[in-house]
């Protein structure tokens, strides 16, 4: 027989898709080759998938101590709930068949535990576990409450759709009538029914010499012969030889029952060589467990040997090591240190980089704001200039121009401060270079000839006092240009640093300063607005203004 090694994705489904259809077969033998040559191929759960199969098939062969042993290694090992249950069954079948009526009880009673803290398991094993149940109440001598949970199984089976175990429940109740043979031959008659749905031939043939059997309890030689014919007809699709030696054993005794002591010979000698088939098939099956057994033992102790060598060479190796872990810890120490350093260093660096980056971006963010500053008051401008060059009235002409040349002036400011994040509001204009821009703005805008003299210390402004004395600055130029009366404008202009104050002085050399004939003009009011903000006073003279502010 080839025996098949299943490897690959999707192996262990296939080799237990061909293990349930093997045992549903009852072809024990090659299911446990299967398993023999497949289960050193998984671990875990899937191996004791496997080896819990094997106890039921060494039961199924009659070899009760080795399923005995296996299942004993299987419960101190980790079994999914299911597996437990499925060898707890099994064992209850052992201890039952070794008439251990205690210990019976007790997978019994396991089982039931199991079965209790794990529903989910009930749909698909309750009716196993009620059958094995019943059996151990019907072997012990307490047919009545066997053949009350028989019934229950019965019901459940049905409540269920359980096709797989229903027939062994009809099987059962049918071992419970032994005392109305008539009723178990019901029984047993539904039983092969249903087997013969499922096609198990070596159930099939089980029942036919139990019906023979019970046709025999009545006398009824005749009947019993059919259906032992029919159980030697259907024996060649058999695999189970026990089946075989107890057909043609009961032929033997049925022929004998008839007078036939020819034919009872005859099937006598076939019943032996089945007999003896057998006793060569549990030989052979138990000779080749013992060497399965053998080569285990003799791994473990292989194993353990190893393992003694194993803690010999660790114990020897322990002064070394010690030795080894206090030089260790020394150069551990030094190292560490050295480590610590390097990571200070590296975040340092790090930081640095980082503080450095985000310095970069936030100079980019100032500078592309100031920038867009810058061009949102050119677009002003040129809507002003726009506007004007719409404005028909010479008197919105000029109001648009003056209203350019203040913007004009505070654009100024911002292309003259250097916008950074190094600096803060204490960032400072010079003032010369302030003033003389919008002197130059004033004389390249103005139709007439404007001439200006400056005399500006090295005074540096914070923002908040360039751009007040920039607006003053230019209103007090715009009066000048529309009010000075000589065709050539001269304008004088001083900025001086007296103590802890700025003195600004202006002048034109006009003998008119119109502010006067409106005290309530846009360009005075912005004067004294801006005055205010400077926190400063103003006097005038004809044409001379004073301003005086604190420099702080």
């Amino acid at each position: 027989m080839i025996c098949v090694l299943y490897s690959g994705q999707g192996a262990f489904s296939a080799l237990k898709k061909d293990l349930d259809r093997k045992m549903r077969h009852s072809e024990f033998r090659s299911a446990l080759e299967i398993i023999n040559k497949n289960k050193d191929h998984f671990s875990g759960t899937e191996k004791s998938d496997l080896e819990v199969r094997k106890v039921k098939i060494l039961t199924e062969f009659g070899l009760y101590d080795e399923a005995f042993k296996l299942s004993q290694n299987l419960i101190n090992s980790k079994l999914t709930p299911e597996q437990q249950l499925k060898i707890y069954i099994e064992r209850e079948l052992i201890f039952e068949i070794n008439e251990d009526e205690k210990s019976s009880k007790q997978e019994i009673d396991k089982a039931e535990k199991l079965l209790a803290e794990h529903p989910e398991l009930k749909s698909k094993n309750y009716t196993n576990f009620l059958i094995r149940k019943s059996s151990f109440y019907r072997v012990n001598g307490h047919r009545e409450i066997a053949f009350k949970i028989a019934n229950e199984a019965k019901k459940y089976a049905l409540l269920v759709d359980d096709q797989t175990y229903l027939p062994d429940v009809e099987l059962i109740l049918g071992l419970g009538n032994r005392n109305n043979r008539e009723k178990q031959i019901q029984y047993f008659q539904r039983a092969l029914y249903l087997y013969k749905k499922l096609h198990h031939n070596e159930a099939i043939n089980s029942m036919y010499n139990n019906i023979a059997f019970s046709y025999i309890k009545l006398k009824d030689y005749g009947t019993a012969n059919i259906y032992v014919d029919s159980a030697i007809a259907n024996s060649s699709k058999s695999n189970v030889v026990s089946y075989k030696y107890d057909i043609f054993q009961q032929k033997s005794e049925i022929m004998e029952k008839l007078g036939q002591s020819d034919s009872a010979l005859h099937y006598y000698k076939i019943a032996s060589d089945f007999y003896k088939e057998f006793n060569n098939e549990q030989r052979d099956l138990k000779v080749k467990e013992l060497a399965i057994q053998y080569d285990f033992d003799k791994e473990k102790s292989e194993k353990e040997l190893l393992e003694k060598n194993i803690q010999g060479t660790r114990r020897l190796n322990i002064t070394l090591f010690i030795s080894v872990v206090v030089l260790a810890v020394f150069l551990w120490l030094i190292l560490n240190n050295k480590k610590k350093i390097e990571i200070q260093k590296q975040e340092i660096s790090d930081n640095n980089l980082a503080l450095k980056t985000n310095l970069e971006e936030k100079q980019f963010l100032v500078q592309e704001l100031n920038h867009r500053v810058k061009n949102n008051l050119a677009v002003i401008l040129s809507l002003i200039d726009f506007q004007k060059d719409q404005a028909e009235n010479s008197d919105y002409k000029n109001r648009f121009d003056d209203l350019h040349q203040r913007i004009k002036t505070i654009m100024i400011a911002h292309e003259l401060y250097s916008y950074s994040v190094n600096h803060n509001d204490n960032a400072l204009i010079e003032a010369k270079g302030y003033t003389d821009k919008i002197f130059e703005t004033h004389q390249n805008s103005s139709g007439r000839e404007i001439e200006y003299h400056t005399n500006v210390e090295n005074i540096f402004l914070k923002v908040d006092k360039a751009l007040p004395l920039g607006l003053i600055l230019n209103e007090l130029i715009t009066n000048s240009i529309k009010h000075a009366q000589n065709e050539s404008l001269i304008l004088n202009f001083k900025l001086n640093l007296i103590d802890d104050k700025i003195e600004l002085s202006y002048s034109d050399n006009g003998t008119v300063f119109d502010f006067e004939k409106n005290a309530d003009s846009l360009g005075i009011l912005i004067i004294e607005g801006m005055v205010k903000q400077l926190k400063g006073s103003y006097t005038r003279e004809n044409a001379n203004y004073k301003i005086i502010f604190p420099n702080d």
